[in-house]
């Protein structure tokens, strides 16, 4: 069984802006999320079986859908099994991204795979273990524009020292020619 979920992983200048708003919350505390684990879930899946590997492998290759453009312009936290986590995400997401998110979904439970009936709601985790969300402002120093073009399917390990994941397969969201 592995720990598996599909996200969008940001280029490089958009995880150097996300580096940037972590220094910019430091008055958080709280463990920064690695800068390799930087990224937008799109669709939790949990445990998986090995024999499911190959269908949830396919559901990546075959997906359609082109680039789109976001904007991670609010901060928000939630409580995370006891663990506070600061989040920025975009306060209206673009319908490319819910359509995308849609789409994950219906694969995954076309393959049998269980997926969870809460509310979707597009974030990037920045700090966990964080302290009072009351402390901060609700939206951060300054915009980050993203041009989100790059899927991919995560494995979690969960370590002592916080979790790493592991790029299992990945896709390159691209136009259609029309």
């Amino acid at each position: 069984m592995q720990r598996l979920f599909f996200a969008l992983l940001p280029d490089g200048v958009v995880r150097k802006q996300l580096r940037q708003l972590q220094k910019d919350l430091k008055q958080a505390g709280g463990r920064p999320v690695p800068e390799e684990n930087l990224h937008l879930t799109l669709l939790f899946l949990g445990n998986v079986e090995a024999d499911k590997m190959d269908a949830v492998r396919d559901i990546v290759a075959g997906i359609e859908g082109e680039p789109f453009d976001l904007v991670l312009d609010t901060l928000g936290g939630f409580r995370q099994n006891n663990v506070r986590v600061l989040w920025v995400g975009p306060s209206e997401p673009p319908p490319e991204l819910e359509a995308l998110h849609h789409s994950l979904r219906q694969q995954a439970r076309k393959n049998g795979l269980h997926v969870g009936k809460g509310t979707y709601r597009p974030h990037v985790t920045l700090i966990r273990k964080a302290g009072l969300r009351e402390n901060l402002p609700e939206k951060p120093n300054q915009n980050i524009p993203w041009a989100a073009s790059r899927l991919a399917l995560l494995a979690s390990e969960l370590l002592p020292s916080g979790s790493r994941y592991r790029i299992l397969a990945e896709t390159n969201l691209t136009e259609y020619a029309s």
